[in-house]
């Protein structure tokens, strides 16, 4: 029988270890720095203008290619030390079944991967202050950089992300954000879960050669592959379904649609899941020192 309070104390530990981990303190300065590259034009743009700006800029996050390499290799850093074990291991081993611990292992990358991407959206408002305001409409400074991009040229002012005209008349600025929220947590699961099976049922590295398979497929997809294989390619690419500029809203069938993507990722979450459990439990176990 499955213990609930004992898969959550597994999550609970590792998320405790963040403390003492300095690859996680690394990996919030780098988001916070990507985030402030990112859309700090965004506010200077609102303040050349003098006109306050939505905070609602999440969704445009990975509107342009060579922010999937970005986003594949932070994640995999965050999770690069799947199957999470280390010298304490053995005795968590002792109290619990290897079952519930690799249970809870996989809860973690749920959590871990929600708390990632909630940083990320964090982040991305934070750094428009001081010109950001509250708003339930995606705000007159948004849709003037969408729908007329020389007003930039104006004010000397380069864009780093596409602010997509489509995505403000498609969505409002709360169905955006959500959506924008949900793929991006559900692809950042899919990595976790791809590196902590490979390196359950294969071994060492093995899972961080996988999630950098997937990620240099996302920036191949976009030049090389596209012109070699078409759009087609966009369907063997979960990274690029991070962005919903790579999901086909009007059922023309030349991207995935958002249904395809979903079920494919949970899918294969589900699959991959299943898998490492029970390899895992059926195989001896080898702790690996030096976890950072």
């Amino acid at each position: 029988m499955i213990e609930v309070k004992t898969i959550w104390l597994c999550a609970q530990l590792n998320f405790k270890k963040w403390i003492v981990t300095p690859r996680i303190y690394s990996l919030a300065i780098v988001v916070f720095s990507f985030s402030l590259w990112m859309f700090s034009w965004i506010s200077d743009y609102a303040a050349a203008v003098n006109t306050s700006v939505s905070p609602w800029v999440f969704p445009y996050l990975m509107s342009v290619p060579v922010l999937f390499p970005i986003f594949g290799c932070l994640t995999t850093l965050l999770f690069c030390d799947a199957p999470f074990m280390d010298s304490h291991t053995p005795y968590l081993m002792i109290r619990m079944s290897k079952r519930d611990w690799a249970i809870g292992q996989l809860l973690y990358i749920v959590l871990a991967a929600f708390v990632y991407t909630a940083f990320f959206m964090v982040m991305s408002m934070l750094v428009l202050i001081p010109h950001v305001q509250f708003s339930s409409d995606w705000g007159a400074v948004l849709k003037t950089i969408a729908f007329n991009r020389n007003s930039l040229n104006k004010y000397g002012i380069t864009p780093f992300v596409e602010i997509g005209a489509p995505v403000i008349t498609l969505f409002s600025a709360s169905s955006a954000m959500l959506i924008s929220f949900g793929m991006f947590w559900l692809v950042s699961i899919f990595i976790g879960v791809l590196i902590f099976c490979f390196q359950v049922v294969i071994g060492r590295l093995s899972g961080l050669i996988a999630a950098g398979i997937f990620t240099f497929i996302s920036y191949f997809s976009v030049y090389v592959g596209k012109m070699a294989y078409g759009r087609i390619i966009y369907y063997v690419s979960p990274l690029n379904w991070s962005s919903m500029f790579y999901l086909d809203w009007g059922g023309t069938g030349q991207l995935p649609s958002p249904v395809y993507a979903v079920s494919v990722l949970v899918i294969a979450i589900l699959f991959m899941s299943v898998v490492s459990v029970i390899v895992f439990c059926r195989r001896d176990m080898n702790i690996q020192e030096g976890r950072s």
